[in-house]
């Protein structure tokens, strides 16, 4: 297959006034930020004052500035930011390919990807988003850059049919100072499982329609209470484990200072065990040191795993 050459969107993108339109006939097009505040996360800046807001976009713009004009020229302007981007890129084996590369779904709506990266072979490519934002990049906001990430992947192969796209992440870059005197430093890749574009395509026909898009992935109001009682029974159990563990660190310790094995009320009791070692079977050293052996199937125990649920809370 010969290789895939990105196309070019035809569309016109004024920065100063974050507008789209398409050149061939000046009729201007959505941006993709703006469905996804409408339709997902209409509240998500509410409380958050206008200054604030006007700071983190004038920052934001900045660290994307020198990260461009870096990927364009190799210019460095010597900021932290800039030097985290670099390190990050040589860490993943990232190959530049374009910055603020324009896609569209040629109707509609049109957006710019922050970053293409080369992917796995020359037909794919890595869409990558570059963000600021203050703390860590976990439930609302990644949830938001997954979305993100997702319909510029949908718009990216609409707009490049015989391309893949093998990954999307973020990278997230901060150095700010905060009041106390310290730096507020970030400096991380988060990779996102992407959206279907099946999905991705009916919120941009619900929004396009004027409608409220019915999010697959939202946790129905009924299940919201059960959720909060979840995290705070972790929280109650966590903070339970940790004094248990202080506890029993300190009877162990008494009991080696003692030199004794054993106690007992009539509630409790007490036993230590002296250190051992645990042996355990290392299969890939096995193979390793066995590679006449190509089939293992007939060594292996299988058992079958009842389903559980996997349960995280916010730190």
């Amino acid at each position: 297959m010969a290789k895939v050459t990105l196309k070019d969107s035809g569309i016109l993108f004024k920065e100063d006034t974050h507008q789209y339109f398409r050149q061939s006939d000046g009729k201007e097009l959505q941006g993709i930020t703006g469905v996804i505040s409408r339709q997902l996360f209409p509240h998500e800046y509410d409380s958050v004052p206008k200054r604030i807001l006007e700071a983190a976009a004038n920052y934001g713009h900045a660290v994307h500035s020198s990260c461009e004009i870096f990927d364009r020229e190799w210019t460095h302007d010597g900021t932290v930011e800039l030097q985290d981007y670099i390190d990050i890129c040589k860490e993943y084996g990232l190959v530049h390919v374009d910055s603020e590369y324009l896609v569209t779904d040629g109707e509609n709506y049109a957006s710019a990807i922050d970053k293409v990266f080369k992917g796995k072979d020359e037909n794919s490519y890595q869409i990558c988003d570059l963000k600021t934002y203050y703390g860590k990049l976990k439930g609302e906001k990644l949830e938001r850059c997954r979305w993100q990430l997702s319909i510029y992947r949908a718009l990216f192969m609409k707009q490049n049919p015989k391309a893949k796209v093998d990954k999307l992440f973020v990278i997230h870059l901060r150095n700010k100072q905060k009041k106390d005197g310290s730096f507020d430093h970030i400096k991380e890749l988060i990779y996102v499982d992407p959206i279907p574009e099946n999905i991705c395509f009916d919120l941009l026909a619900a929004d396009l329609a004027g409608e409220q898009f019915k999010n697959p992935f939202a946790v129905p109001e009924d299940i919201v209470p059960q959720l909060s009682r979840i995290k705070e029974l972790i929280e109650e159990k966590n903070k339970v484990e940790e004094e248990l563990n202080a506890l029993k660190a300190n009877l162990m310790s008494s009991m080696q200072f003692l030199e004794i094995t054993s106690w007992a009320t009539p509630e409790v009791s007490l036993t230590m065990k002296a250190p051992s070692t645990r042996s355990s079977f290392d299969l890939t050293k096995f193979k390793a040191a066995h590679k006449e052996i190509t089939d293992y199937d007939q060594y292996m125990k299988t058992s079958n795993v009842a389903g559980s649920l996997m349960v995280k809370i916010a730190a």
